[in-house]
């Protein structure tokens, strides 16, 4: 008897483009990375050969930089929370930093001699770079503590903040720059290994900066809480659950709390970090930070509902929206064009998100059907 021919049908293609889809969703680290890998292609396929070295080691260390900004976002979004108020403790601590260790100069208003005062406290930079983390601490342990004591959504906690932190900032300083940044502090940025060349009229050499390295032990340390330790467990279970985390005996509010601490201490980073590369603090530092924080740690894996962090999938995240951006300002593309293209990235994570949210539930009904199967057996054994 012969076989019956199957017609070609359209649902084929869907198909196909179905099995993709779960496929981008499910190896979601070798996927990005293959992006990421493509993306850097592109970058040094189009770069100028002359000036490659140099433009590969500043992409690195913006890449330092928004990882650890979409590390402070992944910490909240491990217990099912979220930090608007990324930027505004960047720039806090930034400035305290900046504050501490600044050296104070005399102005001079000649007009032809004319140079801005300069007011600090020229503490060693270390100093400063120890109050700056533990001003970016505190006004996590702060949000945290709202959120639980008061049981206001995270949303107009962390909005709220925004306002307050900001304003006190700019309140305080009067919105002035503290650039006369001890070079310790500002070689966390310059310094290179091996050391970069950018002579003019020569071909420049890449060097993995300082600031990417200490990203990279920065990020070993994350990886071990969460992976290591019972804090970082018993955070992503409250990110699972906070009422079966309570049931189970886990102190959920306390977990907020020191997610929110962590998201704090990894801002202050970031806002330092950024205060090293343009070697001046100011208030403006982490204006731009929000959509980047969310969109590196979801790109990654990160899942928006918590029980779920990437912190390799963060970095690689964060790669591709420097890239995405550089290329952008190499192009000289208006701002509206950059705008569009890191809110199209957000939308896309968020897309990928809920995939990985929707995958989640079907393997844990799966993994529920099986263990009800298997119990039905052995009780008819």
């Amino acid at each position: 008897m012969k076989k019956a021919l199957s017609k070609p049908s359209g649902n084929n293609a869907l198909s196909v483009l179905r099995k993709g889809v779960s496929m981008l969703i499910k190896y979601d680290i070798a996927t990005i990375s293959i992006i990421f890998a493509i993306l850097l292609a592109i970058f040094i396929a189009t770069s100028n050969p002359m000036r490659l070295g140099f433009s590969l080691t500043s992409v690195s260390k913006d890449v330092a930089i928004f990882a650890i900004v979409g590390m402070a976002q992944m910490a909240t979004l491990a217990v099912g929370q979220f930090n608007l108020a990324v930027g505004a403790i960047g720039g806090a601590s930034a400035m305290v930093c900046g504050y501490l260790i600044n050296l104070p100069t005399a102005g001079n208003m000649d007009v032809e001699k004319y140079v801005q005062a300069e007011i600090g406290l020229a503490l060693p930079w270390v100093v400063g770079l120890l109050a700056g983390l533990a001003v970016g601490l505190l006004l996590g342990v702060l949000q945290g503590w709202l959120i639980t004591k008061t049981k206001i959504n995270p949303f107009i906690i962390s909005l709220a903040l925004i306002s307050v932190i900001h304003g006190l900032n700019m309140g305080i300083t009067q919105n002035i720059y503290f650039r006369k940044l001890p070079k310790g502090f500002t070689d966390i940025n310059n310094i290179t290994i091996p050391k970069a060349t950018a002579d003019v009229g020569q071909k420049t050499t890449f060097g993995f900066p300082l600031v990417f390295l200490i990203t990279i032990v920065i990020m070993l340390v994350v990886w071990l809480i969460y992976n290591r330790t019972a804090l970082g467990r018993k955070m992503l279970a409250t990110g699972v659950s906070k009422r079966a985390a309570d049931f189970a005996g886990i102190d959920s509010n306390k977990y907020i709390i020191c997610a929110h601490a962590l998201s704090g201490l990894l801002c202050a980073l970031g806002g330092m970090f950024t205060a090293s590369k343009l070697s001046a603090a100011q208030t403006s530092t982490g204006d731009n930070w929000l959509l980047y924080s969310f969109a590196a740690p979801i790109l990654g894996g990160t899942l928006l509902n918590g029980g779920k962090v990437a912190i390799i999938g963060s970095m690689i995240g964060a790669g591709i929206m420097t890239i995405i951006t550089t290329v952008l300002a190499v192009l000289k593309l208006d701002a509206f064009t950059h705008q569009i293209f890191i809110g199209g990235i957000l939308l896309l994570a968020f897309i990928l998100n809920r995939g990985r949210e929707s995958l989640s539930k079907q393997q844990d009904r799966a993994l529920l059907e099986a263990q009800e199967s298997a119990d039905g057996v052995h009780v008819e054994g």
